[in-house]
């Protein structure tokens, strides 16, 4: 019942730090005017207009969020596997972003591996997950 709820829990807050940086990076790189983001045939206009910065802060939340949400989840759980399912999730999160809108290859492989790391992390910081 624990790891349920530390995977839960973990996921919610995984979101919402997503969510948070996420709307950061969009207040600093706003969409240009004259890009839909609800036209899907904007979609790749929009991402080559992107300047790098606006998908660092993606990756930014996928890292952050997969730390936060992983470490909560492995003092809640009390075990090391909670976490890597928070960071799955955030992974499956960033994989179904990167297929609806056009990523460039370096995201897939960060969107994949930083979320890893996020993990791998939290478990290290998490005195009770072994």
């Amino acid at each position: 019942m624990r790891t349920m709820l530390g995977v839960l829990g973990g996921i919610v807050v995984a979101v919402l730090c997503v969510y948070a940086i996420e709307v950061v990076g969009h207040t600093v790189f706003p969409t240009p005017p004259d890009i839909d983001v609800y036209n899907p045939a904007h979609a790749e206009r929009l991402m080559a207009a992107l300047p790098a910065g606006a998908f660092a802060f993606v990756i930014a939340g996928w890292f952050i969020g997969s730390l936060v949400g992983a470490w909560l989840s492995n003092r809640i759980a009390r075990n090391g596997f909670a976490g890597w399912i928070v960071a799955l999730f955030v992974i499956c999160g960033g994989a179904y972003t990167m297929t609806v809108f056009p990523h460039p290859i370096w995201m897939w492989v960060l969107g994949i591996v930083l979320p890893l790391v996020a993990a791998w992390l939290a478990q290290r910081m998490t005195p009770t997950a072994t």
